[in-house]
């Protein structure tokens, strides 16, 4: 998996890809579709921004997070891209062998009188 993560004002510490980088891991681990991801860090004055795209097979993930923090931002995207990650996961496991549910129908009885022909 190809990570690669920019920030548009400054440096991007050690602690902060380390922190990105074992959220993507455990994402991978439990999901197995990433192919690759980019996150974008920006600080504004008065709030922090995290942006993510997220390549898996035949899609792109996007998701965005703001808050006061960039750790809380970081945060709230990694529970964004999560719940989309797990929601294709889903519809992949839902697919592939699962039989549909036998409809409660009971079959219909006629009554006997019908068959009586004397």
């Amino acid at each position: 998996m190809n990570i690669k993560i920019t920030n548009r004002n400054a440096k991007v510490s050690d602690s902060v890809k380390e922190k990105v980088e074992a959220w993507l891991n455990n994402s991978q681990e439990r999901y197995e579709v990433i192919t690759s991801a980019h996150v974008i860090i920006e600080k504004n004055d008065r709030e922090d921004i995290a942006e993510a795209t997220v390549h898996i097979a035949g899609k792109d993930i996007f998701a965005k997070a703001s808050a006061d923090n960039l750790y809380a931002a970081l945060d709230g995207l990694s529970d964004k891209i999560d719940r989309q990650l797990d929601k294709i996961h889903q519809k992949q496991v839902s697919k592939k062998g699962s039989q549909k549910p036998a409809a409660n129908v009971e079959p219909e009885v006629e009554p006997e009188e019908a068959y009586d022909l004397a």
